[in-house]
């Protein structure tokens, strides 16, 4: 059996460090027939403890059939090749020690190996996720308006999967011998999706016509309106698909623009509720602040607080299926600010909200009408006259 096993640094640079890389210390050792392939060796080691290696494998298995004594024997050949690929960029390094002889050379080094950092907060911490063009009728205003939803939301690192050509301009400008060495070192850094949002729209229009009425000939205009769209949420590593459902809507004002914008949010809410909830963050009094803000929310919308219990569990697959709510209030969103929102509570008592309880949608609380007094307790009305001795009425 025969093993190559081949290390390649791509690129791998000596360079100075900038505002947008970490730099991360490492202690390797490397070895080599010169010193000078020792050092390579040594760096290529380095930069695949920070970054990572990628491992090629393929193996070949050959069956061969010949006799021996007059009898067919079976011999097995396994060939295996394996590929071992590292890529980065290293700011210095320092050599510790070195050590030459006969069978080759033996160093140590100190080496500081820069590590891409983007700008803004890492969306190392949330999972990725891509709205993919809905295929039907109106499909790119139903992606448009989720992907802003879904960004909006802040609970999703919201990735492209449209703007391929302009990505590819992009990179190959990187390539260029124009481009500094350091900016290189952003090619590389396309994450992969922990979810596709996907969707049809199998049904939408508007229907249009007039009645006349008989007795008087005047003309009434009428307009209906009605969709239904599709979606699903797959987990792209499985090919799983974690929610699917099917949103129908109609309306008799002809407002189809409005329909659309409703199955959009609702299609939103749907698959933010069994992925991220909302939750309280802080409660002050009456006041309450949950988590969420942008366009996802709106003023005067009602949510109703959970308290959380024990965690539920299914019986025949041990999913976790979530935990117990149980309802304690109903809030009232008063302010939507870019990333929080600010709620009223108009039902249940302020003293069992509590951070970390999540929030749901929920109708407006309904008003009971005020009591209406008898007429038996009512006071008699007053008189504004006067009446004269004589029995007359006094003007």
């Amino acid at each position: 059996m025969k093993t190559w096993l081949l290390a390649a640094l791509l690129p791998l640079c000596l360079l100075a460090g900038h505002a947008w890389a970490d730099v991360t210390p490492v202690q390797v050792s490397g070895f080599g027939v010169t010193e000078q392939l020792a050092v390579e060796n040594a760096l290529v080691e380095a930069v695949r403890q920070v970054n990572g290696v990628d491992i090629n494998s393929s193996q070949q298995v050959e069956q061969l059939l010949h006799k021996k004594n007059g009898e067919t024997e079976s011999l097995t050949h396994t060939q295996r090749d394996g590929r071992m690929a590292a890529k980065g960029m290293v700011d210095s390094y320092q050599m510790l020690s070195q050590r030459c002889d006969e069978a080759g050379c033996r160093v140590e080094l100190h080496v500081n190996v820069l590590r891409y950092k983007p700008a803004g907060r890492s969306a190392d911490s949330r999972r990725k996720l891509a709205v993919l063009p809905f295929k039907g009728s109106h499909g790119a205003t139903f992606s448009r308006d989720l992907q802003d939803l879904y960004t909006q939301s802040r609970r999703f690192a919201v990735l492209d999967r449209e703007q391929d050509q302009a990505y590819q301009k992009e990179r190959r400008l990187w390539e260029s011998d124009n481009t500094a060495l350091t900016e290189k070192a952003r090619m590389g850094q396309v994450l992969g999706l922990d979810y596709m949002v996907v969707g049809k729209v199998e049904k939408v229009g508007t229907r249009r016509w007039s009645e006349t009425v008989a007795l008087t000939g005047e003309v009434n205009h009428y307009a209906s309106s009605a969709l239904r769209v599709r979606y699903q949420i797959i987990e792209v590593p499985t090919r799983q698909v974690k929610w699917s459902d099917t949103v129908s809507l109609s309306a008799n004002n002809g407002n189809l623009n409005g329909l659309i914008n409703q199955a959009v949010t609702r299609i939103f809410q749907e698959s933010m509720e069994n992925i991220y909830p909302l939750r309280v963050i802080g409660v002050t009094g009456n006041r309450v602040i949950i988590n969420q803000g942008g366009k996802t929310l709106k003023n005067g919308s009602y949510f109703t607080v959970y308290s959380l219990g024990e965690k539920l569990v299914d019986p025949y697959t041990g999913e976790v299926l979530g935990q117990d709510e149980e309802a304690i209030g109903k809030i009232r969103i008063t302010t939507v600010k870019p990333k929080m929102a600010y709620a009223r509570l108009v039902e249940g008592d302020a003293g069992l909200v509590e951070k970390g309880q999540i929030v749901r949608p929920a109708k407006a609380p309904v008003r009971k009408p005020a009591p209406r007094k008898s007429s038996a307790s009512k006071s008699p009305p007053r008189e504004s006259t006067q009446t004269a001795e004589g029995g007359g009425v006094i003007l």
